[in-house]
């Protein structure tokens, strides 16, 4: 008998181009298997590439690194280890809109992410790479599928906005690249599944997504 994966990203077609459905088959399943399932259909689906239809890899195409690339706790400790506080000084670039705080990656003078090797078109970074990097394919996917990486990729970043407000000392705002009329305030930043690992083999997707973004996923798969 044939053991099926936690999880899978299954074709799906949509008007007639390829793109993918995420279903969920285990309770336990956890977002490194979610992260996997992607990177896989991804290297060998043979999915419609909607930027460059052309093309049947991704290999040397950088139109995803020229945009908002939003970053998780775990992912700044795959890229620098503890010291998040170098992170926010070398990488990350924080912008502060009252009380709402948004964390990315920065960008170089091109306004294309800095870890970008421009001549190549490729990541310097690669195998750490942010986990909205390696699920992220210009095709197209069900609304299941997108929310699930939406509520993931949020939950990682609000773990990364806690943590920002912890680099700050004697009661000073960390460090704000950017802002308008900033007054962040940590109570809007509840802890999350994040908090208590640096490995995504450790966070549940059941812990992170919501209930009814779980059932999309494991029942109806739309």
């Amino acid at each position: 008998m044939v053991q099926l994966k936690r999880v899978e990203a299954v074709p799906a077609v949509f008007k007639g181009k390829m793109g993918y459905n995420i279903k969920v088959n285990d309770p336990r399943a956890t977002l490194q298997d979610y992260i996997d399932a992607v990177e896989m259909f991804i290297s060998g689906s043979g999915c419609f590439r909607s930027r460059k239809p052309e093309l049947e890899t991704c290999y040397g195409c950088d139109l995803c690194c020229q945009e908002r690339i939003p970053v998780t706790m775990v992912d700044v400790f795959n890229l620098t280890g503890p010291n998040v506080e170098e992170a926010f000084k070398k990488f990350l670039h924080v912008y502060v809109d009252r009380r709402v705080v948004d964390i990315t990656m920065a960008l170089d003078g091109r306004g294309k992410c800095i870890f970008l090797d421009n001549t190549k078109g490729t990541c310097t970074v690669y195998n750490m790479r942010p986990l909205v990097c390696r699920t992220f394919i210009c095709c197209p996917s069900t609304g299941g599928a997108k929310k699930l990486r939406e509520e993931i990729v949020n939950t990682g970043e609000d773990e990364l906005v806690r943590s920002w407000f912890l680099t700050g000392e004697n009661g000073i705002t960390p460090i704000i690249h950017e802002g308008v009329s900033p007054s962040p305030d940590i109570s809007d930043y509840p802890p999350t599944p994040f908090a208590r690992t640096r490995d995504y083999n450790k966070i549940r997707i059941k812990d992170v997504c919501s209930p009814q973004t779980w059932k999309r996923l494991t029942t109806t798969n739309k």
